[in-house]
């Protein structure tokens, strides 16, 4: 049902917005042997208010006898993630983009609220800053809320023909699995070369964790990732 709203959702977006940009992503992490894809719509207008819908599938995971989660082959439905905030022009050179982002999963419902500040070094190389706290609520009464501050700094070079950006994230959460000697932190390299004006294929390598059961046996991952947009 969740992907379903979010299809509808993704109609809404598209009859009523002038430019509307559509973003297909396939996802597969090296050592867990796992796969991801995701479909997402989004749009900015002149006025500088953005919202965006996704739909997420992934192949589910087993618990090896080594501690470690792989690919089980088994693919479903993961939820759908919502999100609507604006753009404010402070300078010539600096953004700030506050928003809001729903989380729907299959069993809790993430509220998150975020601030994204944005600057451009030069006519091509850019850098941005975000800071995102939240908070996931379980359906199951008896689990406690999982908090979580989430800071991403990225930094790249951006033209009409093409772009690397680099993204580094850390987040600090009372979540069980990242608690006392676990810890969250990624590194994302994002590629991109426009065909034409409608279509831009872009390719993601990122070193990402990879939890055991004994946080002392924890380790990183690579994830690549390769995707498609298409601008109407």
């Amino acid at each position: 049902m969740k992907i379903i709203f979010s299809a509808l959702a993704l109609l809404v977006i598209s009859t009523s917005a002038s430019a509307v940009t559509l973003d297909y992503r396939h996802e597969y992490k090296a050592d867990s042997k796992t796969n991801a894809d995701r479909l997402k719509m989004s749009h900015t207008t002149e006025g500088g208010y953005y919202a965006s819908v996704e739909g997420r599938f992934a192949e589910g995971s087993e618990r090896q006898n080594d501690g470690f989660s792989t690919g089980s082959g088994h693919f479903s439905g993961s939820g759908s993630e919502w999100e609507f905030g604006r753009n404010f022009q402070v300078t010539d050179k600096l953004i700030l983009a506050p928003g809001v982002n729903l989380d729907m999963g299959d069993d809790y419902v993430g509220y998150r609220v975020q601030i994204k500040a944005i600057y451009n070094i030069t006519e091509n190389w850019m850098t941005t800053f975000r800071w995102r706290p939240g908070v996931d609520v379980s359906e199951n009464p008896n689990e406690d809320n999982r908090n979580y501050n989430q800071f991403n700094w990225e930094f790249g070079y951006v033209s009409e023909k093409f772009s690397v950006v680099s993204d580094y994230e850390y987040r600090f959460t009372n979540y069980d699995d990242y608690q006392g000697d676990h810890d969250y932190w990624l590194y994302n390299i994002v590629a991109s070369m426009p065909i034409d004006k409608h279509w831009t294929p872009y390719t993601e390598i990122g070193v990402v964790p990879r939890y055991n059961i004994n946080p002392s046996r924890d380790d990183m991952e690579m994830r690549y990732r390769l995707g498609i947009q298409y601008n109407f």
